[in-house]
């Protein structure tokens, strides 16, 4: 599952601007992004070190040798609104960060898979049901413990079949109305979950 620090709350990058960035200004002031180090020390192309370059107005690992920029990519991350008779199916986590705190059931998405695959891989591994993705519900990005970006995607899901159980990862499942909900791992299951609990309310179903 995604990787948002428990305590911390939906954390969106700012847009920069190209043109703040200027010649004798220090970086701070022209809103340079700084890499704190490397990412990538060698060149997959041609074993060369890397170097920092400027790239617009980030910082990235360059090769000096092939000239290969390596751009710093968000991670892909879903997660699975499942809704049965006014209440929310979530797990309780059975794994860093966020150990014994609730959330939706989700995770990243494999270089391979489409969103909506993915989705369905996660909810069978941690609740063993199979699901069927009905459209998003919403799209933020996040800030990661490791300090990159992802962006999560959030699909309202049906169970197709199977009954909820707890999977390798998660401690327990369970189904909350708007009024029940525990206290969660990540602020961004929390955005998702405030909107689902208010078009609960709003249909009388509470």
């Amino acid at each position: 599952m995604a990787r948002e620090p428990a305590s911390a709350g939906i954390d969106t990058l700012p847009h920069r601007r190209r043109d703040q960035a200027g010649r004798g200004r220090p970086a701070a002031a022209c809103g340079v992004a700084h890499t704190p180090g490397p990412v990538i020390a060698f060149c997959s192309d041609c074993g060369g070190r890397t170097q920092p370059r400027l790239v617009g107005t980030r910082t990235l690992d360059a090769c000096p040798r092939c000239e290969r920029i390596f751009f710093r990519d968000p991670k892909l991350v879903v997660t699975a609104l499942i809704e049965h008779d006014g209440r929310v199916l979530l797990v309780r986590r059975d794994i860093e960060p966020g150990r014994g705190l609730w959330g939706m059931p989700g995770g990243y998405v494999d270089w391979d898979e489409h969103p909506e695959a993915a989705m369905a891989r996660e909810c069978r591994e941690e609740t063993g049901v199979e699901v069927a993705a009905e459209g998003l519900v919403g799209v933020q990005h996040v800030t990661l413990a490791e300090g990159e970006g992802a962006v999560v995607l959030s699909y309202r899901a049906r169970i197709l079949r199977g009954e909820a159980a707890a999977g390798d990862e998660t401690q327990e499942v369970g189904w909350f109305s708007p009024r029940e909900l525990p206290r969660l791992a990540f602020a961004s299951h929390g955005a998702v979950l405030q909107d689902w609990a208010r078009d609960v309310q709003s249909r009388g179903a509470a």
